[in-house]
């Protein structure tokens, strides 16, 4: 099943920070979620009409983000002569049929169309009247800004989760319920752990709290020449676990594996089930290297 897909039409001067927050908030706080971004979304030498059309084609929902300086005018106080792109995002996106059929459509009809005001008055009457997108104006908009993005974003994107039936990402990462005997387990104090880590055995880890001063994580990278080695490390670290009834949490980006290690059921602190693992990791990915070597 494709992913739901935003499309993020904005001018740049004045609305391209917020685009890039709005994006990584939609991605963040929705699941199965993608959002392109406007021109960002252009490689090298890409052609740039037709690479919108597509992007805009493919697009479940455009975002119109609205700033200062999203229809201006020229000296006689009318609209430019010259083609306008956002114009065309915006007229494209509501006459374009979207590019899926059967579930990818996730039941809709046609593209939704969000109108989102940033830093500025929430009124069309501000900007000049353009015949090919007063549809906009009979649309229920949102309003935002720097001042109140940690409070509105939140509510904002729960708003438009409701309206496209889509699914949000837990708040707090979901762990099973803690194991008694590793509950008492005792956690490493920090200089004992980062005494352990310089030890060779240990080599590549490191100590990470992710910006909570009550939590501990060992943390190391995995790198490997390619995504087959990476995917036959991960095959032999999760049958470890499976025996060991410990679990790392891990992310694999082709060739490169991210490991964080904590005992959750210790209130995520370091203990020696963390360090055992840690040990066999590094002996495991010796192990495919010199499998690769050989």
């Amino acid at each position: 099943m494709q992913p739901f897909t935003f499309f993020i039409s904005y001018r740049r001067k004045d609305t391209a920070p917020i685009a890039l927050l709005l994006k990584n908030e939609i991605e963040k706080r929705l699941k199965f979620a993608r959002v392109c971004v406007d021109v960002s979304e252009l490689g090298p030498g890409e052609e740039f009409p037709e690479r919108l059309i597509h992007l805009i084609s493919e697009a479940h929902a455009t975002i119109a983000l609205i700033g200062n300086q999203w229809m201006p005018v020229g000296r006689d106080k009318h609209p430019p002569l010259e083609p306008d792109w956002v114009l065309r995002e915006l007229e494209f996106s509501r006459t374009a049929p979207i590019a899926h059929v059967g579930e990818d459509l996730y039941g809709l009809a046609s593209r939704e169309i969000f109108p989102i005001f940033v830093n500025c008055e929430q009124n069309f009457s501000q900007f000049p009247e353009h015949e090919t997108i007063r549809y906009l104006s009979r649309l229920h908009s949102e309003r935002i800004d720097y001042a109140n993005w940690p409070s509105a974003i939140g509510p904002l994107i729960d708003r438009m989760a409701v309206r496209l039936r889509l699914k949000k990402r837990p708040d707090k990462e979901e762990y099973p319920s803690p194991d008694p005997a590793k509950a008492r387990t005792q956690a490493l104090a920090d200089t004992e752990l980062a005494a352990i880590l310089t030890y060779d055995d240990y080599q590549g880890w490191y100590v990470d709290n992710y910006g909570n001063s009550d939590i501990r994580y060992i943390v190391k990278t995995f790198k490997f020449p390619h995504f087959n080695q990476a995917a036959d490390f991960m095959k032999i670290a999760s049958e470890h676990c499976r025996v060991l009834d410990h679990h790392p949490d891990w992310r694999n980006v082709f060739n490169q594996v991210t490991v964080s290690l904590t005992t959750w059921d210790a209130q995520h602190k370091v203990t020696i089930y963390d360090l055992n693992l840690a040990l066999f990791m590094n002996m495991a990915a010796e192990m495919v290297m010199k499998k690769k070597l050989d």
